[in-house]
């Protein structure tokens, strides 16, 4: 079977990235070169319109959502309340605070949440003598563990209304997902919390809970976003206000949080991975890959999600660019199927922000992540994920 010119250039386009990201370039110049690739033989000089169909209100409110997501990321390392709050936890255990950390702030969806837990985290890491691939694997994995059952993530949003699904109902059908992936995640890093036990002694002291209302923060958030329904960049900003009316940062520290919010590479890539979404949309990308993989219904259902959120980099396009496409599927436990493709992809995909910042921030290749850690924690997350799924929605 001779393949679309559109399925052909899309796997080119990821073959393109994965090879350029392991040559360590640049990953905005990585990501803008797939999608010229994909786009320009498709589109030609059509890609003018759909670049300027990107720009909406979508695009805007999620750079700025980003900018004062790092914004007040580095507020909150900057002044020293983060590393209270991380205290109270390290108090209890080394090893609990290396996970809970990330996993507490994962209960945020937000652009650069991983940035605002690796801020939080990273003493701990270095008094326990971590590496930075496994600083950033631990951070970045842990941070994303409720991606499937959250209700305050995009992704479940949306598909609560494209599925016509409530949000308990998706839960219900994404736990296999989340186990998995918790318990992948803390198998696959056993090494690492052993080093943490070998290194961390003396680290804990005797428990203190007060840190932990610093995390109110993130509280506000969660309320104003999801009670009144607001946009999460206006949580954001309401948030950055009270903020610095009760911590009182000084002007030298607003301003050295400010530019680093305003990082190009990070901002850029948001742009083009947007793009990307929006040329995927309009190509048909998703429809072929159905009329080709129609004849392995579960391989279909499992990698069209995959495919599209690799490429992209943000978690909530496989629901809204694959699932339209394979709706008539979305039954009984194909729809766990779907989202645990969605993960996997959202998870290895070199073009996520959290990703991105994670390893920047630690300093650490995205190459050495992926063969160190997150190639095989994903594997694993997605054998343990389709096991549970198939003995509990389809043979039980």
């Amino acid at each position: 079977m001779v393949l679309p010119t559109e399925v052909t250039l899309f796997v080119a386009s990821i073959l393109l990235v994965f090879i350029l990201v392991f040559q360590r370039l640049n990953i905005a110049f990585v990501i803008g070169l797939a999608m010229t690739l994909f786009s320009i033989p498709i589109f030609g000089l059509r890609i003018v319109e759909i670049v300027k169909e990107s720009f909406d209100w979508i695009l805007l409110n999620t750079i700025a959502s980003l900018v004062l997501a790092m914004f007040l990321a580095d507020l909150y390392r900057s002044t020293g309340v983060g590393y209270r709050m991380a205290s109270s936890l390290e108090s209890l255990s080394p090893r609990i605070a290396a996970v809970s950390v990330p996993a507490v702030i994962g209960l945020l969806p937000m652009p650069a949440g991983a940035y605002v837990s690796a801020t939080i985290i990273d003493p701990l890491y270095t008094k326990c003598s971590l590496e930075s691939h496994e600083k950033t694997f631990l951070n970045y994995w842990f941070r994303h563990v409720w991606v499937t059952v959250w209700p305050l993530y995009q992704g479940i949003i949306l598909a609560s209304a494209i599925v016509g699904m409530s949000f308990s109902e998706i839960a219900y059908r994404n736990w296999p997902i989340f186990l998995s992936a918790v318990l992948g995640g803390l198998f696959m890093s056993r090494r690492i919390f052993q080093k943490l036990s070998n290194n961390c002694v003396g680290v804990r002291g005797s428990r203190d809970y007060r840190g932990l209302v610093h995390l109110w923060p993130f509280i506000v958030i969660a309320v104003t976003s999801l009670a009144i329904d607001i946009p999460l960049s206006l949580s954001l900003a309401i948030t950055i206000a009270l903020f610095i009316a009760i911590y009182k940062p000084s002007l030298k520290t607003i301003a050295k949080s400010l530019r680093y919010s305003l990082d190009p590479t990070i901002n850029i890539l948001i742009i083009e991975s947007m793009i990307f979404s929006k040329a995927i949309e309009k190509s048909g990308l998703a429809n072929q890959l159905m009329q080709y993989l129609s004849s392995y219904i579960d391989i279909a259902v499992f990698s069209i999600p995959f495919l599209m959120v690799v490429a992209t980099g943000f978690e909530f396009t496989y629901v809204t660019l694959a699932f339209p496409s394979i709706l008539p599927l979305l039954k009984d436990y194909r729809i766990t199927i779907a989202f645990l493709g969605g993960f996997a992809g959202a998870m290895l995909s070199p073009s996520h922000a959290c990703f991105v910042l994670s390893a920047k921030f630690f300093k650490s290749s995205l190459g050495s992540v992926y063969r160190k850690h997150l190639i095989q924690t994903t594997a694993f997350t997605i054998l343990i994920g389709i096991a549970i799924t198939l003995l509990i929605f389809k043979f039980a």
